[in-house]
């Protein structure tokens, strides 16, 4: 036997097994009706939102800095070049 007739069986066998299969369902065709009592999963917590005021948000940083935004990569290389930045593998400009 060689290569060629083996991909051919092969390939026969898997064609006729999902094929089957393909049929099996078409002809089984019930769908199953709709219960109301399924295997769903659902989460609900008792969960009220508070609201801060910007005195408490200030409070509870103790940086300076509030927000680090975001930089361009042009922005990026500048703070590497000054050294405002830590990065661990150099950097060519």
């Amino acid at each position: 036997m060689n290569w060629i007739k083996f991909a051919l069986w092969l390939s026969a066998i898997y064609f006729s097994y999902y094929g089957t299969l393909i049929l099996w369902d078409i002809l089984r065709g019930k769908k199953q009706p709709y219960d109301e009592k399924s295997h769903t999963l659902s989460f609900e917590e008792d969960i009220e939102p508070i609201r801060e005021t910007a005195e408490e948000e200030n409070r509870n940083f103790n940086s300076s800095v509030l927000s680090s935004g975001g930089v361009t990569l042009k922005q990026l290389f500048n703070l590497a070049r000054e050294e405002a930045i830590e990065y661990t593998r150099p950097v060519s400009y």
